[in-house]
């Protein structure tokens, strides 16, 4: 069972994320090749952007392309980031899908951090409860019962209450709203990227991280997903709401996802519901 710390540190890994892209986008702007600016940028504080960066690095120095060591680092890259990372660097549009990478993560983070103030008190009165429930000890005289029962309940907080963190994660990120958030979000950045309107769908889609989302996409061909306008595709799709609908449905008809759907993805992360 993954302690609180640990648990509570998982949760930032949008903001690590940030970090390494935009440090990248930099060192990529300045003229650096990719070998150079991984090693410019550093060993990063957390683990699982390290194992990232050692990854490309290594790669970099035999002279591969990012477009290889993406595709075959396993779970050290998401599907989003690494659609976009080949994509770029195919495309020739490599410092901007760079930037698109960080300002996705950056969202991704200010959206944990909601999800984490919304946490604060549930945990807190966990917390507290392992002060008051045994209580009666002490009332009846009995100080070492309670002061034992106390520690053991600290101990066990701290290090199996990563479990309850990320239950409690879980289940203000399946919110239906913040569901909608995530998807708008990572669809806006698919298509700013250039990405086929189908794969862009099928990441965003992915990027919810809602099953039953993700069965109504995965249930459509390529085809179906972009035969008719998007508003009437996920007319039926779960959590879809009125005024996802309008702006899919404007968005089909300017052109502009960027500006309808970020949008849309700030109100919800606002508290719009």
């Amino acid at each position: 069972m993954p302690s609180f710390l640990s648990a509570y540190r998982a949760l930032d890994d949008g903001r690590h994320r940030t970090e390494f892209y935009r440090m990248w986008r930099t060192a990529v702007h300045a003229g650096f090749t990719n070998e150079k600016a991984l090693k410019t940028i550093g060993r990063r504080h957390a683990p699982h952007v390290e194992e990232m960066r050692e990854w490309l690095l290594d790669g970099a120095r035999r002279g591969q392309r990012v477009t290889y060591l993406v595709r075959t680092g396993g779970k050290r890259f998401e599907p989003m980031e690494r659609a976009i990372l080949v994509l770029g660097e195919e495309t020739g549009t490599f410092e901007q899908s760079l930037q698109l990478l960080a300002d996705f993560y950056q969202a991704k983070h200010r959206l944990i951090l909601y999800i984490k103030k919304q946490m604060s008190y549930p945990m807190f009165s966990a917390l507290c409860m392992v002060f008051i429930a045994p209580f009666p000890l002490l009332y009846f005289g009995q100080a070492a019962a309670y002061i034992g029962f106390v520690a053991t309940g600290c101990i066990a907080w701290v290090t199996a209450g990563g479990s309850f963190l990320m239950m409690m994660a879980r289940r203000y990120g399946a919110t239906p709203a913040m569901v909608r958030s995530r998807f708008a979000r990572a669809l806006a950045t698919g298509v700013e990227a250039g990405l086929p309107l189908a794969h862009a769908i099928r990441l965003a889609s992915e990027a919810a991280a809602d099953p039953a989302l993700s069965a109504f996409v995965d249930g459509m061909d390529e085809h179906q997903l972009v035969a008719g306008q998007l508003h009437e595709t996920f007319s039926n799709a779960p959590h879809m709401t009125a005024d996802m609908i309008g702006a899919l449905a404007v968005a089909d008809r300017t052109g502009d996802f960027s500006t309808t759907l970020r949008k849309l993805a700030e109100l919800y992360e606002d508290g719009f519901r």
